[in-house]
């Protein structure tokens, strides 16, 4: 992540490249930053004031100051400590963030070092269809991650830990590989490629954890009842919006 930026001073303790995470609407620029963390690794997060953070949007810390300047005044903010304001020019609050209560990183790290993989779900939004996908199969089995777009969460998590057993037992997933047993009834599967241009829409847990898009991603892509994929003209255009192809 090389941006190149020209600050007449630089006021983090940090590099200019280093990894921040924003929510969408920061990052888009539609609300303030009212939140920051500095994690105990040396990320930073920047993160509005709605409940539902949502996936996760990478940028360089030097786009976050440039974008928002009066984030010098929390640039000394040390690891493991978060801040709040209520509104911009507001005067920040810090804390230090507890140690002993497990985090959402923590427990995503936890489960990949027992497990292999951790599985993140995202619901509906309106006409957007929930996704699921993998992080740490990449670390564990040095294979892609996987994602799986349009099923249920319980669903598709059944489908991505069969995929991943049957992947852990030899199987190699590749893009153009049908694969069965994921689903009841007898349907295959077939694997596809995932554009890295995706990632930041659909996998930002995999961009955290490998520290940007340095891993690879298969989407499982299944059939409808009818045993029709989304790109045979008998699709509807329902289905094919409901499942989009991430290639």
């Amino acid at each position: 992540m090389t941006h190149s930026h020209a600050f007449p001073s630089w006021p983090f303790p940090d590099p200019i490249d280093a990894a921040s995470y924003c929510t969408d609407a920061v990052a888009q620029r539609r609300l303030p930053v009212l939140q920051v963390a500095h994690d105990d690794d040396g990320d930073w997060q920047f993160l509005d004031a709605v409940e539902d953070l949502g996936e996760p949007v990478l940028h360089c810390l030097g786009c976050v100051y440039a974008a928002d300047p009066t984030l010098v005044e929390i640039s000394d903010l040390p690891r493991g400590w978060g801040a709040f304001r209520e509104h911009v020019g507001a005067p920040w609050e810090r804390w230090q963030k507890e140690c002993d209560a497990q985090s959402d990183d923590d427990q995503a790290l936890a489960n990949i070092e027992a497990h292999g993989l951790h599985i993140l779900n995202v619901a509906e939004e309106g006409d957007l269809p929930p996704f699921s996908y993998s992080i740490g199969i990449q670390q564990s089995l040095g294979q892609p991650e996987l994602i799986v777009i349009g099923l249920k969460a319980d669903v598709a998590q059944t489908v991505i830990n069969e995929c991943y057993r049957q992947m852990k037992s030899g199987a190699v997933i590749a893009a153009g590989a049908r694969v069965a047993g994921l689903l009841g009834g007898g349907f295959e599967c077939i694997i596809g490629e995932v554009l890295a241009a995706h990632y930041d829409e659909y996998m930002g847990w995999a961009l955290w954890l490998n520290k940007g898009p340095n891993f690879s991603a298969r989407q499982i892509i299944f059939p409808n009842t009818a045993g029709v994929f989304p790109w045979e003209s008998e699709a509807s255009e329902w289905f094919r919006n409901w499942q989009p192809l991430l290639a």
